[in-house]
């Protein structure tokens, strides 16, 4: 593939820019369902993308068919895109340029998750199963795993040589319990795919699944059985890490994706509220609010060496003190906030898909330390705790929401209190965050991570990194969904 890449390379001198980017996916997915396997999944796919850039104008074309002729053409066909984009523009578009890097990259790991057996892989599944469904109450039980191994090879233009190899390890359970009509659902680690990071199987032995299941079908039974609040109010809201990892991607995540903010992309999930007028002037949050875009943390779902347009892997600021200060970019998007060089944000998920503006791994960088999420409910005389994300709702500008979770319990004179069923908390971005008036410490920080992020058309799903702790939100408004 190497001599063919540089051959295709060559077909795109007359571009001001070029690339060739192989990538291999190798993913397994293992499903059980209420005592049976439901599925077992394997599959690899590989193929070249080539994109050309003239006057600013992007060229994309793809290939799996990885046979010399093919690859000259594909490089040939996203030439031709370009300077057929470039032809009517009113004016050359900025497309910034990026330094000469060579290297590589690998996720570390212990245990190569493809190494582990299916046997051993099914058993462990089997007896998460076989606990979750010793209550006549639970009706619906599954558990899963997936493990994804991402192969790239990265030449370009300018120079740079990049070979990345990026492993993803994942997976969870849920269970659903039915009483008096009433449907909970209760997950571990956490709904929507579980938990997963960039490591080997030792992460799967770290989560120790079969450890939490009889607590999660107990759990999932107390909240099919708990009443729901009696009317709409207005309370103290105290969040933990999953919902909070959830409020950041939906509420800060997307909206300073800079190709959000400055109209490129509209057509899935809608635009941004923060435009970049507002950079440097808006009261995004209260003052506890820190947060940093960081490709280089360790284990984070959105950490690699150099992205998908071969820009090496920052640390940028996006929040600084409850101001925002900076935004999510790519190359052909940097240039609209003044910056000179991309932040390194654009990725594509798959060989034949263009790199663009994606999360990293977007985390809320931790309060005092000491400060634990028992010293938070403490403080709370009367209010809602919530974590557990079970469903969102989020405008097109990412600016009014509404979110539900598992798990909610009343807060009474700083003790949880009784559970509740079916909560829901919503409001508007700048003024929930403006009411956060406490953040607990390292102590209580968590990552997570989101692989299914939804994005663009063609739809991309990427993988997308998240950390927080638990903080407390004053004057925000809850209701019962049931």
């Amino acid at each position: 593939m190497e001599k063919y890449m540089y051959v295709a390379l060559e077909r795109l001198k007359e571009a001001d820019y070029g690339e060739v980017r192989f990538v291999r996916v190798t993913s397994q997915d293992i499903y059980v369902k209420d005592g049976r396997v439901e599925s077992v999944s394997e599959n690899v796919e590989e193929g070249i993308g080539i994109r050309a850039v003239v006057k600013g104008a992007i060229g994309f074309a793809s290939t799996n068919i990885l046979r010399l002729d093919d690859v000259i053409k594909t490089a040939e066909r996203s030439l031709k895109y370009a300077k057929a984009s470039a032809s009517v523009l009113s004016k050359p578009r900025p497309f910034l340029s990026e330094p000469k890097h060579e290297g590589e990259y690998s996720t570390p790991i212990k245990v190569d998750p493809f190494s582990v057996s299916l046997d051993g892989k099914l058993d462990l599944l089997m007896r998460v199963d076989g606990i979750l469904g010793k209550d006549p109450n639970v009706v619906l039980r599954y558990s899963y795993l997936h493990f994804r191994k991402i192969e790239k090879f990265f030449i370009n233009s300018e120079g740079s040589v990049l070979r990345q190899t990026i492993y993803l390890s994942g997976g969870g359970y849920t269970a659903f319990a039915l009483i008096d009509g009433v449907l909970a659902q209760r997950s571990y680690p956490a709904p929507h795919g579980g938990n997963h990071l960039q490591a080997g199987w030792e992460f799967i032995e770290e989560m120790d699944l079969p450890s939490q299941a009889e607590r999660i079908r107990e759990e999932a039974v107390m909240f099919a059985k708990a009443k729901p609040l009696s009317s709409e109010m207005e309370t103290t809201l105290v969040l933990g890490t999953h919902q909070m990892i959830l409020q950041i991607h939906e509420s800060v995540g997307h909206p300073l994706e800079l190709d959000r903010a400055i109209g490129y992309e509209a057509s899935y999930a809608g635009t941004s509220f923060a435009r970049i007028e507002a950079l440097g002037k808006l009261r995004y949050g209260s003052p506890l609010m820190n947060i940093v875009a960081d490709a280089t943390l360790e284990r984070g779902t959105g950490t690699f060496g150099w992205d998908d347009e071969g820009v090496e892997a920052q640390r940028v600021p996006l929040i600084r003190e409850g101001i925002l200060v900076g935004y999510l970019s790519s190359r052909d998007s940097a240039w609209a906030i003044g910056s000179k060089r991309s932040g390194g944000m654009a990725r594509s998920s798959g060989f034949n898909r263009m790199p663009m503006v994606r999360m990293t791994n977007v985390i809320l960088l931790p309060g005092e330390d000491g400060i634990t999420l028992d010293d938070l409910i403490a403080d709370v005389k009367d209010g809602i705790f919530m974590d557990f994300n079970r469903s969102w709702s989020i405008d097109q500008r990412r600016l009014n929401f509404q979110f539900s979770t598992e798990v909610a319990y009343r807060i009474r004179n700083g003790k949880l209190a009784e559970p509740l069923r079916n909560v829901i908390y919503y409001g508007i971005t700048p003024e929930f965050w403006g009411g956060m008036v406490a953040l607990a410490g390292k102590g209580d920080w968590k990552l997570w991570g989101l692989p299914h992020c939804g994005k663009g058309e063609p739809g991309q799903s990427m993988d997308t990194g998240h950390g927080s702790s638990p903080a407390v939100f004053h004057q925000v408004k809850v209701a019962s969904a049931a």
